[in-house]
């Protein structure tokens, strides 16, 4: 191959995989807090709407409800204080929800089958337009910040909600050299002041929040709290 036309692929890739993640962070960004936080004026919307409207406030429900205000009371690691806390939230869900899908997804902690799909839906547009118009190497790079957006929910989410010592024990080798990076640590501090604050810090990949305006960074009571509960920071 031409060495001037590789680099310009190259390049071109680069140039997609900086859309791509700029893309997704900032989709994460505005849909966590439009959508899973959804307002009370959105709700009734999605309400009157009907089977329309029902991803929206299952969304909210599995989120906000469950994930923020039924599971992880009392600390930021632990999902149930007992068994028999985790068996009334699975009956609440049985008899107000019918979804059982939310407990498939650990409670909002993960994502499962259909999950997937509608967590990464309102983001498929832009890439879609992506491919229609433009070149071919650009969409192809945008494409991995696409797949690795659901993956952050599905994959890393859990161990953020871990004492460092469980999620190391948990995690294959590959998974611990991430938990030790930098950037995940950073991710797990961020991920923590959402669910300390909730009006904030929304992104698993960060960047949309600072564009938006919406990161908080902790304080050093936050911090002294996050070590006492022995997180990932």
């Amino acid at each position: 191959m031409n060495p001037v036309a590789w680099t310009a692929g190259a390049e071109q890739i680069l140039a997609g995989l900086a859309l791509g993640y700029l893309t997704v962070s900032m989709g994460e960004s505005f849909l966590h807090r439009s959508a899973l936080h959804a307002s009370l004026q959105v709700r009734r919307a999605s309400k009157r709407l009907g089977l329309a409207g029902r991803p929206l406030l299952r969304a909210y429900t599995s989120h906000t409800v469950v994930h923020h205000g039924k599971t992880y009371r009392d600390s930021h690691v632990r999902q149930f204080q007992s068994r028999e806390e985790q068996e009334r939230l699975d009956r609440w869900i049985a008899e107000t929800q019918g979804d059982r899908r939310i407990i498939r997804e650990r409670y909002g902690v993960s994502l499962a089958g259909l999950g997937i799909l509608a967590f990464v839906a309102p983001v498929l547009p832009f890439f879609a337009l992506y491919a229609l118009f433009l070149p071919a190497p650009v969409s192809l790079g945008a494409l991995l910040p696409l797949v690795v957006y659901p993956l952050s929910s599905r994959v890393l989410h859990p161990y953020l909600h871990m004492p460092r010592d469980e999620a190391m024990a948990r995690a294959s080798r590959p998974m611990r050299w991430l938990l030790g990076t930098r950037y995940v640590r950073f991710i797990s501090r961020h991920h923590y002041l959402h669910h300390r604050y909730m009006h904030c810090n929304y992104n698993l990949l960060w960047l949309g929040d600072l564009l938006l305006g919406r990161h908080r960074r902790p304080s050093d009571d936050d911090l002294a709290e996050m070590r006492g509960q022995g997180m990932i920071c």
